[in-house]
């Protein structure tokens, strides 16, 4: 079985109009929001055998929270084609930069996210899938299981959704 994980960065601040969207930081919420998601996946052991995140700064300040936050280490890669990537591109880094892993977590946006989690899922809780279908909001993070040793070979509509958590939820983390 191999896991792509999924995650949208945190809350950013729109405080400075003359910031580029890539060059956006995080807002209080979204630092606080990736702490406590940071350490829900310590709970959950979440452990991805690479990281592709996208190198836009609230990316790269939620990976660095979570990160720090669940006392993690994982091996980093920075893909510029994952900032403000749809579907097919998301899929597309996943088979090239991940295909060898069982397990992989990207740090990107939406509507990319949303979009190819949607697309991947085929079966998983009703309940989940519902909430899912309905928002992804920032900071939310999802498991989407494969039936396939690695990531190389993930294809749309094959994948089971085992999570799908928002950090409002994460009230104990």
């Amino acid at each position: 079985m191999a896991n792509l994980y999924l995650l949208r960065h945190a809350k950013s601040d729109w405080a400075n109009i003359g910031l580029s969207d890539h060059d956006r930081p995080l807002n209080d919420r979204g630092v606080k929001d990736a702490a406590r998601m940071g350490r829900a996946f310590a709970r959950l052991g979440v452990a991805p055998d690479l990281v592709i995140c996208s190198t836009a700064m609230r990316a790269r300040e939620t990976l660095e929270r979570v990160m720090a936050a669940g006392g993690f280490d994982w091996p980093v890669q920075y893909e510029p084609a994952l900032y403000m990537a749809g579907m097919q591109n998301i899929v597309d880094i996943v088979r090239r930069d991940a295909g060898g892993c069982k397990r992989a977590l990207l740090v990107g946006h939406n509507p990319g996210f949303h979009n190819t989690a949607i697309e991947l899922i085929r079966t998983g809780d009703p309940d989940l899938i519902h909430a899912l279908d309905y928002k992804y909001p920032t900071g939310t993070f999802t498991d989407i299981e494969f039936d396939e040793p690695r990531l190389a070979n993930i294809e749309l509509s094959t994948g089971t959704l085992k999570q799908f958590l928002k950090p409002k939820d994460q009230t104990n983390a």
